[in-house]
């Protein structure tokens, strides 16, 4: 399916800055390496499960390229004073190969985040994955990370959670 401007909005953060959404792009790719060299270790623990030091190439450029119906990811962009524009958030999906649930990740660089950028990614991602025959959602959090368990909570979105390994499996059907 090819890429198309349906999802792109403009949205207010809390704190009053614009950023603006839109589905990721394959040129995309070097934003991206731009976003995670600004995570903080933690941040990227907690969205690759792993303490990765930098971004390999070769998931910069799975995570960019996306078929807009069973692969879907949403960036929040900024443009910076030197006219480049910069990804401030990420918010994907990947179907699970012939059926109605996908997995989803979200990631929001340290400088915005308690600022509603990673739940209004999330209620555009939903929108999109029901418009896509999309039911059902799940999530692999860390039970450290108590910023998005609370979010979810937040958003009424937890309905199984289980222990898998050491990490929680978080499935909810879309609203």
């Amino acid at each position: 399916m090819a890429y198309t401007p349906r999802y792109r909005r403009t949205l207010e953060l809390r704190n009053g800055n614009e950023v603006h959404v839109r589905p990721i792009q394959a040129d995309d790719e070097p934003r991206l390496h731009e976003a995670f060299a600004r995570m903080s270790e933690r941040s990227v623990y907690f969205r690759f499960l792993s303490p990765l030091k930098r971004l390999p190439e070769e998931l910069a450029r799975r995570l960019a390229k996306v078929d807009h119906h069973n692969r879907l990811a949403l960036v929040a962009t900024t443009y910076r004073p030197d006219g480049h524009e910069h990804i401030l958030g990420v918010a994907r999906y990947d179907r699970v190969s012939g059926t109605d649930v996908a997995e989803v990740a979200v990631a929001v660089v340290d400088e915005v985040q308690r600022q509603g950028l990673g739940s209004a990614l999330l209620g555009l991602l939903a929108q999109a994955a029901r418009e896509h025959g999309i039911q059902t959602f799940v999530l692999m959090v860390l039970p450290d990370n108590q910023s998005m368990m609370g979010l979810l909570r937040k958003l009424g979105w937890i309905h199984q959670v289980r222990l898998n390994g050491s990490v929680y499996e978080i499935t909810f059907d879309l609203p």
